[in-house]
């Protein structure tokens, strides 16, 4: 009898040492995953939360293990909109459920895709739930960007062939018939000048596209970035319509390893961009400042232009990079998402926002050097393997 009692309890804690190990484990894979998992007990405490589900929704989760979900929402923005979701699903019964939730969150908008389902329980009554969730915003953006690339250079290739015999048809007409003494000079003078104006703003429009298209390799080469944009504002502040620019350039910033030719362009764009945004101010203000951001695992270049026009329109500021997005009546909305390729060809990050003291801001973050693959050294290897 003795023997089959220690038998029995050796058994048992063999038992649980083996539970605890793959406890142990199934930790260790929690904190590894890059998905989002949460489960939460029947009265939707939180029962356990790895380190990527905290960072998708913006709030330690790990600190709150046996705290309302519901009550912690109550003061995290995100995790509300998340919680608001999830808690609906489950009021009205659907105890397992799929779903793609669109967050909107200060820097943009955040899309997940979330799958929850009950924990098996006694009888009917479930013993929690297990919501698993993944952050697919840079998945459907890039897949956005490739159909628009696509859109763009075909319908770069379709419209640009016909243009240009239609603009030299236009000024053999005007070199032809266009005499000083002829009774309809004057309207064959408007009709071709109209047929040459518009051809070339279908020019204007069809670069566009292709520049969208176009993925070129970058000439990367170490530059004084405040060099150029003291060079850009004070091209602005001399031309027909001067724009009063604010610098606030850091002084201790050294060169900076990238394409020059493309952050040229960057700043040409945000700069034509801020001056029709204040065209109708009195005052009109832009700000452009630069500064480094160094952390333990990066060395960043950050610029910031601003200006003091009405901002952003309504849910515009969460779509300003998305192709033909645009409040301007005579805009083709390839500006700014020309803008987001060329800062992600760097490897850099890019976002809008509206200022409180009004406004608008864009704030860009590139690396202090990339190659010409578009990768900061430091993290080449680790951008391989999130791609793939």
């Amino acid at each position: 009898m003795t023997k089959r009692l220690r038998r029995a309890r050796e058994a048992q804690q063999r038992a649980q040492q083996a539970a605890e190990t793959e406890r142990a484990n199934l930790a260790v894979i929690l904190a590894r995953l890059s998905t989002g998992v949460v489960s939460l007990e029947p009265d939707l405490r939180i029962r356990t939360a790895n380190h990527a589900a905290s960072a998708i929704l913006g709030v330690n989760l790990e600190t709150h293990i046996g705290e309302s979900v519901v009550k912690l929402a109550e003061t995290e923005p995100l995790l509300g909109q998340f919680v608001g979701v999830a808690s609906a699903r489950l009021q009205n019964g659907d105890r397992e459920w799929r779903e793609q939730i669109m967050l909107r969150a200060e820097g943009g908008r955040r899309v997940l895709m979330c799958a929850c389902t009950e924990l098996p329980g006694e009888a009917d009554s479930p013993n929690g739930y297990a919501i698993v969730f993944d952050d697919i915003t840079a998945l459907l953006q890039a897949q956005r960007d490739a159909a628009w690339g696509e859109v763009a250079r075909r319908l770069a290739h379709e419209i640009k062939n016909p243009l240009t015999p239609i603009q030299l048809s236009a000024e053999r007409l005007r070199r032809k018939y266009l005499k000083p003494d002829a009774g309809e000079a004057d309207l064959l003078d408007r009709a071709t000048h109209t047929i040459i104006q518009q051809v070339e703003a279908m020019k204007q429009m069809v670069n566009a596209f292709s520049e969208y298209a176009r993925t070129p390799r970058m000439e990367v080469s170490p530059f004084d970035v405040n060099a150029l944009i003291t060079e850009l504002a004070d091209l602005y502040a001399h031309q027909e319509k001067p724009l009063a620019i604010k610098l606030s350039l850091s002084r201790d910033l050294p060169p900076v390893e990238a394409d020059a030719g493309r952050l040229r362009q960057v700043l040409h764009n945000l700069l034509r961009n801020a001056l029709e945004a204040t065209e109708h101010q009195d005052e009109a203000r832009v700000e452009v400042s630069t500064r480094r951001v160094v952390s333990a695992d990066s060395d960043l270049l950050e610029i910031k232009v601003a200006d003091n026009g009405p901002g952003f329109l309504g849910d515009i500021v969460h779509q300003a990079f998305e192709p033909y997005v645009t409040s301007k009546p005579k805009g083709t909305g390839l500006g700014l998402a020309i803008v987001k390729k060329l800062i992600e060809e760097h490897g850099g990050q890019i976002s809008a926002r509206n200022r409180e003291q009004g406004g608008a801001e864009i704030s860009i973050l590139i690396p202090m050097s990339v190659d010409a693959g578009g990768h900061s050294p430091a993290r080449r290897h680790d951008h391989r393997r999130e791609r793939a």
